[in-house]
């Protein structure tokens, strides 16, 4: 590595930062010629951001930790550079591009959740279509798509699944687009929340909030993906970064935080080794590099079906 890019790597995350912290002073730790910042915003607007960042040639970071559909579309715009990490051998086939762009470093399952204070378990939906049931008209709560990437993924994946006509009708049922929906079902705002963050869920019912989440049988599989863009200005560095965060180090740091894709981890949070229990038997759905060609059109498509009456 040049003493040029020794001094420093950035990242751009759209992922909560809550792990940033401990895996930066890890990181620098193991690598103390290099020292790492980041940069968090919501996935809509972070990506909005970078892409015209790296259009126009501007971008100051290394390297970004995003949802699948979206690393696709930065991919297929010729924005990032290959690297398949070392570390990535001990991934599973479907945490990683096979054209070597982008690793999958840990996943973010999505299902329903409900307020157990409004709703008994024996009346939440156990189908989809059951959403479209007069009662839950004004009760469906949805993360906002103008800021939330989990929202038009939601979107995107049920779009293949359902059907658009099937997503014309859940927007007849005038759904609530909320920026952390999870903690506005825990206040108590709705009902029902779809594509509810499960560890979130996870989080509030171990605070106390009266909020639990049921397996559906279709269910969104999201989780970001370690990139490095085409003109990084500290390539090496961020080559380094991304080992870092699929090595069993960071992988380890990353399971208090998040279920890690490397397999045999220990993980640091039990909570995470139950939420896979309860996993078992539905089908986890994942982006696919068409979701990413198509991102963009499905996002509007989203927001202008979902948030219109906001």
């Amino acid at each position: 590595m040049s003493n040029s890019e020794s001094s420093g790597v950035r990242f751009y995350t759209t992922p909560s930062p809550g792990y940033a912290d401990d895996i930066v002073a890890a990181f620098e730790s193991k690598h103390p010629g290099i020292k790492a910042t980041f940069d968090h915003d919501h996935a809509a607007r972070l990506f909005a951001r970078v892409l015209q960042e790296l259009i126009e040639a501007r971008c100051p970071a290394d390297v970004m930790l995003l949802n699948r559909q979206q690393a696709e579309a930065l991919k297929q715009r010729g924005l990032l550079q290959p690297y398949r990490s070392p570390e990535a051998q001990s991934f599973p086939q479907r945490a990683q591009d096979a054209d070597g762009f982008a690793t999958q470093v840990f996943m973010v399952p999505f299902s329903l959740a409900y307020h157990r204070g409004k709703l008994s378990s024996e009346e939440v939906p156990t189908t989809y279509e059951q959403l479209l049931e007069p009662r839950w008209k004004n009760q469906l709560l949805f993360p906002d798509p103008r800021l939330s990437g989990s929202g038009s993924g939601w979107y995107a994946i049920m779009k293949d699944e359902m059907g658009e006509h099937f997503l014309r009708e859940l927007a007849t049922q005038n759904l609530i687009c909320k920026q952390h929906a999870e903690d506005h079902l825990a206040a108590g705002e709705g009902v029902i929340l779809i594509a509810a963050m499960i560890d979130r869920i996870e989080k509030l019912k171990f605070d106390g909030a009266p909020v639990d989440w049921v397996p559906m049988p279709i269910m969104m599989v999201a989780g970001p993906h370690a990139v490095l863009f085409r003109d990084a200005p500290h390539p090496e560095a961020g080559k380094l970064l991304i080992d870092f965060f699929l090595s069993e180090e960071g992988q380890t740091i990353m399971s208090r935080y998040h279920i890690p894709n490397r397999p045999g981890i220990n993980m640091r949070d039990p909570m995470f080794a139950a939420e896979l229990q309860r996993l078992e038997g539905s089908r986890l759905t994942t982006f696919s590099s068409r979701h990413g060609r198509d991102y963009q059109i499905n996002h509007a498509s989203c927001v202008e079906l979902f948030a219109r009456n906001d």
